[in-house]
């Protein structure tokens, strides 16, 4: 496995010199390629061989020399080669760099301790808190990494020029336009979890030995994690902000307050208030909500506007529109209740929410629809 580590780490390190000359869809999809290998090796091992947990090592492996190398052609034909030299390594180039990055690098850090600490929690509560908070997170980290990271990441880009150039105004200009577009799409997302969290769950993980009171619980655990994904997703786009800025030193700082605003939540809901496992989800939830008003709030010394009111209305509208709609179609479901006698209704819901949500948001006028495109 150790190759991998340092194949992955040339992949992300091509993925960053994509993105900087706005290759998104590269970069994007050989995380696809990687899952390809890992699948291709595991296929090779159960027809041909023993599937092994060595064999797992060896197809983890593989993935990630394949994810390197189909990303090799596009970075000659973008002329972004690059080769090792270990001469002259500590230069003020690098130095400078590592300034930058090491609070980025323990911000994250910082992150996967928060992800420890709830896990820690949850193994002094009930049997199956742990997964029930693994598979809600897993749940949640789909239209993050869909929607919230793509965003982000193309996002960054357009920062980076705009700081280069000292457009501060094209960049409060643009935040404000990028937080919209995340909301939009991320609010029918969070909307679908919390009212049908429990349909997807038992459709997804109900079977063998995880029972209906398993999906039940997971559900739960979704509906406190889907209740600050908004939030969570709005952290991912701020941070990029002050990233394009040099400025790596606030979202640690702001992150490593955040840590202990987590525990004390994680405290409060799970023990105090007796909510459980629920209770974990909740603050997590809850703390992401405080770090994104703390960058939000940090924004100023950027010398960034973004416009709260406008940013709060226009979440309320989009809101309204998608529990008008969850409403209409869970009024249509009604009416012919042998529909729901099928287990898998839940994807003929999620597919006329999707396009009764587009429909709507044409017929109103929301411009960030026509965003999609690019």
């Amino acid at each position: 496995m150790s190759p991998f580590i340092f194949f992955i780490s040339l992949s992300a390190f091509n993925m960053g010199l994509l993105n900087s000359k706005s290759k998104f869809f590269i970069p994007a999809f050989s995380p696809t390629i990687f899952n390809l290998g890992v699948i291709l090796a595991l296929l090779s091992s159960f027809y041909l061989f023993d599937l092994t947990i060595m064999n797992l090592a060896y197809g983890v492996m593989f993935g990630s020399i394949l994810q390197f190398l189909y990303q090799l052609p596009y970075i000659y034909i973008n002329n972004l080669g690059y080769k090792p030299s270990f001469s002259n390594i500590l230069n003020t180039k690098t130095i400078k760099f590592l300034y930058i990055v090491g609070p980025q690098v323990l911000g994250l850090g910082i992150y996967n301790i928060n992800i420890l600490i709830n896990t820690q929690f949850a193994s002094f509560m009930e049997d199956g808190a742990i997964t029930y908070l693994y598979l809600s997170e897993r749940l949640l980290e789909f239209p993050l990494g869909i929607f919230a990271v793509s965003i982000a990441i193309t996002s960054l880009t357009k920062f980076s020029e705009f700081s280069y150039k000292n457009h501060i105004e094209k960049i409060s200009d643009y935040l404000n336009e990028r937080m919209k577009f995340l909301f939009y799409l991320l609010t029918p997302c969070a909307i679908i979890f919390i009212f049908w969290g429990l349909d997807i769950c038992k459709i997804l993980f109900e079977r063998g030995e995880f029972l209906s009171s398993d999906s039940n619980n997971t559900s739960k655990a979704l509906l406190a994690y889907s209740s600050g994904l908004i939030f969570i997703g709005g952290v991912r786009l701020l941070t990029q902000v002050f990233f394009a800025n040099k400025n790596t030193k606030t979202p640690f700082k702001l992150s490593l307050y955040n840590l202990f605003w987590n525990i004390i939540f994680c405290y409060l809901f799970a023990f105090k208030l007796d909510l459980g496992f629920v209770g974990l989800a909740l603050a997590s939830s809850a703390s992401s909500l405080v770090l994104f008003f703390s960058l939000f709030y940090n924004l100023s010394s950027e010398k960034i506007n973004l416009s709260l009111n406008n940013l709060l209305g226009y979440l309320l509208k989009i809101l309204a529109l998608c529990i008008t709609t969850l409403f209409l179609i869970d009024l249509f479901f009604s009416l012919i209740p042998w529909v729901l006698l099928n287990d898998y209704a839940i994807f003929a819901k999620i597919i006329i929410f999707i396009l009764l949500y587009i429909l709507f948001s044409y017929i109103f006028k929301i411009s960030e629809l026509y965003l999609i495109r690019q």
